[in-house]
Order: structure tokens, then sequence, then C-alpha cells
């Protein structure tokens, strides 16, 4: 459970993902199977399934087949009877706690170190203005932040931020330019400042490779003394 959301899934709702997925595994078993279906059966299975994208579904067979690679139990329990199946919703209802605690304590862990590990050269220079661990306030966090909001910079846009960051960082706070999740922000990719380098027409370049990830991630998987 504890590695889940550190290496399958890290949103991964367990109990959506067995429900969709079993679904999913039950169509398919009929397509290649010569029996016949009650159809009351397929038509619930086929209303549930028509209310989640193909993308989500896929999103939960993957996730699905991940997990009961390491616990293949799970799948004896899924496919049981009564019984085995109240186990399997017990047992799952206990690691969806244990990734919500997984999450909680990676985050906190964390925030003590954002502000060294957002900086590109922290031995040399913080972040300017400076944050500390200890501050209640938010009014420099996120795009009130020069360099956080450099960081936060959807990546198209990190070329003009570069250019211009008083008006571009203004746009980010004022809502002209929309951060949501279907766009990479420009910590992502590698450079300094992050993003630096990008190339709209080759944006697999530098994907995934920003500092500021490879720090975080040492961080959590190996040590805090690792990460700078």
């Amino acid at each position: 459970a504890r590695w889940i959301p550190r290496a399958i899934d890290m949103f991964c709702n367990l109990n959506d993902t067995f429900h969709i997925a079993m679904l999913m595994e039950e169509e398919e078993a009929y397509k290649v199977s010569s029996r016949s279906e009650d159809e009351d059966v397929k038509a619930q299975r086929d209303q549930v399934l028509s209310h989640v994208s193909k993308d989500i579904q896929e999103r939960h067979m993957r996730n699905y087949s991940k997990i009961l690679l390491g616990a293949p139990y799970l799948h004896t329990l899924a496919h049981g009877n009564l019984k085995q199946q109240a186990e399997l919703h017990a047992i799952l209802a206990e690691m969806q706690a244990i990734m919500g605690q997984v999450r909680s304590d990676d985050t906190s862990h964390l925030k003590n170190c954002i502000a060294q590990y957002a900086a590109p050269d922290p031995s040399d220079k913080g972040l300017e203005p400076p944050i500390y661990a200890d501050n209640k306030s938010r009014a420099l966090l996120g795009v009130n932040h020069p360099q956080l909001a450099a960081m936060l910079c959807p990546i198209k846009h990190a070329k003009a931020y570069h250019e211009d960051p008083t008006k571009v960082q203004a746009e980010l706070q004022n809502g002209v330019i929309k951060i949501h999740s279907a766009v990479w922000p420009a910590f992502i990719y590698e450079g300094s400042p992050p993003g630096k380098d990008f190339d709209p027409d080759n944006v697999q370049e530098g994907f995934l490779k920003g500092y500021y990830l490879k720090r975080v991630f040492r961080h959590i998987f190996t040590s805090p003394s690792s990460a700078l």
C-alpha cells in the first residue's frame, strides 16, 4: 500500500480501480467466450462503464494490473465468494488509509525543504525574497513569488516569462494564463531557470528532468541528505 502512491498512482482510489477494472475484465471475458450473458447484468455493466472515459478506464486497468502483480492474493479475493469479497473490501479500505498517510508523511517531511530545493543553486543563493518554513503567511507563495511563479508557469509560456517576468507573473496572478492539470509546469523540464531550453517542436526533450523533481525524488526515495 505504501508503494502505490509513490510508484503506481499518487491519487489511486482502490475501490474505483477494482470496481471498474473487474467490470472491464468481465466484459472482455464475455467477448471471447461462447457463453451467453444475462442481459440485465450486461446493461448494468455498460451503464457504469459508459460514465467512465476510455482514458480513465485504461488508467484503472493499468493500476489494477500493477497492484495485482505485487499482491496476487487480492485477485483471488476479488473473484471469490461473498466472504472473500468482504475481506477484499476491508483490505482495500485499510490500504487506502495507509496510502493517504504516505502522501501526508511525504508532503509534511518536504515542507521544510521546499524553499531550498526550489532554488537553482541553494549552496550559492536561496530564493529571493526568501521563504521560511515557519512563515504562516501565503502572501509570497505560489505565483506571488517571482521564482516560484517561473517554476509553476505553464511550459509553453516559460520563454515569455523569462523575457518579461513582471508581465507574465501578473497574467498568472489574474488568471489570464491558466494553470490547470492539463498543462505541464516549467519545473517539470530541465534547465536553470526551469524550462529555459524547452523546445516546442520536441516536447519530450528535457521532460521530467527538472532539478526540482530530481531533488524531491531523492528526498523521498533515498534520503533528505542525498537530495542536493
